[in-house]
């Protein structure tokens, strides 16, 4: 019992302080904890009351705790209380049901019979919103098909739209109605955007944003700032439902001052994106004829760029020469080689038609001779190309523009693709230059790449790996490892790594090389798989390494086959495997021939003759003289492999050179000659180079040890042989084991999300097969990694294939 004061009249007030003081003591008088709980405090608005409330929270007791629920921060001193450590604040992130929460929920409260990736497609799409999956299950308790429901689950489902109606909509004044209705069409959202999108003169857009957080309001924060927010997808579904129900045609024009807006600030990407949901193709148009115009670097990239060309009608691209320009480099950049040839073909029409270019006839000209220079050296016409791009050259002002430096890193593809490196030198060191200091990714990190790749096969092993690292040091500090040089990069300093036998650092590289190409689609996927199934070879797990080789076949066709090829990576897995009959499979399709025409390079003509496959071919002819001791195998083996050390030492190739000469002293080695092969080993060991070159060697498994251990008998390079024979005893230390079975098995739905990333597909692609939002995909791979044991697509697609879940 609490003894309040006397009044000494009646008409004295009654101060909250006088009734509060006593209140107080009192309670400091109990030896027992109290929680005193006050729900629904935001229906309070009387002031007097929160200073009561305020007067009490600064005198409580220690041993007494206030609990307040509600649904809007209270007009209280939280900060200073915050700063005490005196606050507990449980918002909506920790009210949201983790994982094992819904399941719980779900499993409990649920008379119908879900899967687990069925409540994770639900956990995923209300973001852990109680009330979500409540309303969820009332609608799926009657409902036939619970399968095509969770898939499409969405915002303006009955129930879920009625309660965002009726408990959070109506509850708000008309004003921030409207304010919530037109920002819905945002994917996120800042003060002054808001404003531009609601296009009323007395709207605050960064106080409303304010406002409807702490009311936590389905609002959520994107940054520490405060700047940008976003609504709860199913909120802003629901939102969108009403507004395209009650202004039917109004949505485009809340787009298009969405696009002005991002236009003004100079995010051009979102600006064309919104043109074009506002379906102001001929804006979205202009925007992009302005990017790719200019003299700096354009604000959009090739993925984002071919996607948008995609949306805008035809009609308007095939009668705009910069919108063909746009999309033929996207087409390119994206390995659709046949549709940028019907786009260059196109250009030109219109160009020999005279259509007005508003004087700028000499640039286009200029972009559709690179182009064509382009498609000249994709068909293996090397020279042609050459002519093409330094024609282009010419006619481009010589401004130092994006297009003109990304001409100039072409120019460099086809003298590597030539392998002209005389021509390459200077010209790949301007453009890497260039690209720094326009800040231009694929010039400056590719220029390096380029650089490294004809080094390491002229023997400079230790500069090649150092400019891939300084490639991969730019691509982080300025944040394009996600581009297509970035990748490439990693992929290239990864192959560098498993030549110098470090094959635990050159599998993280490539895995994360990888999984950047497919989550931004960017074109070099194949030979990061390659790559890969090399290292994995290399480390004795064949089923990896054949997982990454049907990982690469899934893929566009994006590489120079003068380094690497699916084909060739397949033959000397085979013959690791002891295969020899699919190899031999191989050979007699592959039109090869002892006395065959001997090319750097692949050509659409000479799909399989270049050097690369010619050396995969004497490696099958050596494999079955050993094994059948055929000697005219052996012979036909020494026959191609002096041809091809003479071409590779006329083209100045070292390690090639360096590599015939081993696969010579082997042949001889099976035909009993151990003078002459311990020669030729000789004459390979005696070949100046720098770095450590050590798989070229361990590659050629037992063979290669014995004529090792033959030359360190007769005193022959013994250190460098000793330590090549240490490297093969390492390799068979850590030889592969086998995989014990999953723990828990995949569900229906994940298998079919594995077969899908095991064809490469990027997430986005995946959920527009499915029909299902890409957080689902996400989910579902983010289960398939943790059952598998794994860290990311690419492992998770070898350990399945080893497990026997993937064929």
């Amino acid at each position: 019992m609490i003894n309040l004061p006397k009044l000494d009249a009646p008409s004295e007030l009654f101060t909250f302080q006088a009734f509060l003081t006593p209140l107080i003591n009192e309670l400091a008088q109990l030896e027992t904890a109290l929680i005193l709980v006050l729900d629904d405090y935001h229906l309070i608005t009387t002031p007097e009351i929160h200073h009561a409330l305020t007067f009490l929270l600064e005198h409580l007791p220690t041993q007494i705790h206030l609990a307040i629920a509600t649904r809007v921060d209270p007009p209280l001193p939280l900060a200073r209380l915050r700063v005490r450590s005196q606050l507990t604040e449980l918002r909506t992130n920790d009210l949201r049901f983790t994982d094992e929460e819904a399941a719980t929920f779900w499993h409990q409260s649920m008379p119908l019979s879900l899967t687990e990736s069925q409540i994770a497609t639900l956990q995923m799409q209300t973001e852990g919103w109680i009330a979500g999956l409540q309303l969820a299950m009332l609608s799926l308790r009657n409902n036939p098909s619970p399968d095509v429901y969770i898939d499409s689950f969405s915002g303006n489902k009955r129930y879920i739209l009625d309660y965002l109606v009726e408990e959070v909509l109506q509850k708000q004044s008309p004003s921030l109605q409207l304010f919530l209705l037109r920002t819905s069409i945002l994917g996120q959202m800042s003060g002054s955007l808001c404003e531009a999108v609601v296009g009323e003169d007395a709207v605050n857009g960064a106080d409303i944003l304010e406002q409807l957080e702490r009311q936590n309001l389905f609002v959520i924060a994107l940054d520490g700032n405060r700047t940008w927010y976003r609504y709860h997808h199913l909120f802003a579904e629901s939102l969108r439902h009403i507004l395209y129900r009650i202004e039917a045609n109004c949505g485009g024009k809340y787009h298009h001052r969405a696009a002005q807006w991002y236009e003004q600030q100079g995010y051009i990407t979102d600006a064309i994106q919104h043109a074009i949901l506002a379906e102001s193709f001929e804006y979205a148009a202009a925007l992009i004829e302005q990017e790719v115009q200019t003299k700096e670097n354009p604000r959009i990239d090739a993925i984002a760029l071919r996607n948008a060309l995609n949306k805008i009608p035809a009609q308007l691209t095939y009668t705009r020469p910069w919108l063909l320009v746009a999309k033929a480099w996207a087409a390119f950049t994206s390995s659709q080689f046949p549709d940028t040839i019907v786009v260059i073909q196109t250009l030109e029409r219109l160009l020999n038609q005279g259509i007005d270019a508003a004087e700028n006839s000499d640039r286009l000209w200029g972009l559709v001779v690179a182009l064509k220079g382009m498609q000249a050296r994709q068909q293996g016409n090397t020279a042609e190309s050459i002519a093409f791009m330094e024609k282009a050259l010419q006619l481009l002002p010589s401004d130092n523009s994006w297009l003109r430096s990304l001409i100039l890193l072409n120019l460099g593809v086809t003298y590597f693709v030539a392998d002209n490196y005389e021509g390459a030198k200077r010209l790949l060191k301007e453009v890497s230059y260039i690209g720094k200091v326009r800040g231009t990714a694929d010039p400056a990190i590719a220029g390096l790449y380029l650089q490294a790749q004809f080094l390491a096969l002229r023997g400079k092993l230790e500069e090649a790996t150092s400019l891939c690292q300084q490639g991969l040091e730019l691509a982080t500090e300025r944040r394009w490892l996600a581009t297509y040089a970035g990748v490439l990069v990693q992929v290239a300093l990864g192959d560098l790594l498993r030549e110098q036998n470090q094959l635990e650092a050159a599998a993280q590289h490539l895995t994360q090389s990888i999984d950047r190409a497919i989550q931004n689609q960017q074109p070099g996927l194949m030979m990061g798989y390659i790559t890969l199934a090399r290292v994995r070879q290399a480390q004795g797990d064949f089923s990896a390494a054949w997982a990454a080789i049907h990982a690469a076949q899934h893929c566009q066709p994006w590489l120079w086959p003068t380094i690497l090829a699916v084909e060739a990576c397949k033959v000397r897995l085979y013959l690791a495997e002891g295969n020899l009959d699919s190899a031999i499979a191989w050979a007699e399709k592959s039109n090869l021939s002892v006395d065959g025409e001997l090319r750097y390079s692949s050509t659409e003509e000479y799909p399989t003759g270049s050097e690369l496959n010619y050396l995969t071919y004497a490696k099958v002819l050596l494999a079955y003289g050993q094994q059948k001791s055929s000697l005219s195998h052996l012979q036909d083996a020494l026959r191609l492999l002096t041809r091809l050390h003479e071409f590779a030492q006329t083209g100045g190739r070292t390690i090639r050179v360096m590599e015939t000469l081993l696969l010579q002293a082997l042949v001889l080695q099976a035909q009993g000659d151990k003078k002459e092969s311990l020669n030729y080993l000789n004459q390979a060991l005696n070949i100046p180079r720098q770095g450590n070159y050590i798989r070229l060697f361990l590659d050629e498994g037992k063979p290669m040890i014995e004529l090792l251990q033959h030359a360190v008998s007769k005193n022959i390079h013994s250190p460098e042989v000793n330590c090549l024979l240490a490297a093969f005893g390492s390799v068979e230390k850590n030889k592969f084991t086998s995989v014990p079975p999953l723990i828990e098995s995949l569900t229906d739905r994940e298998l079919e999300v594995l077969d899908y990333l095991a064809t490469g597909m990027s997430n986005q692609a995946i959920a527009d097969r499915l029909f299902v939002s890409l957080a689902a995909v996400k989910w579902h791979a983010r289960n398939i990694y943790g059952k598998l044991e794994v860290n990311n697509r690419t492992q998770a697609v070898a350990k399945a294939r080893e497990l026997g879940i993937l064929s």
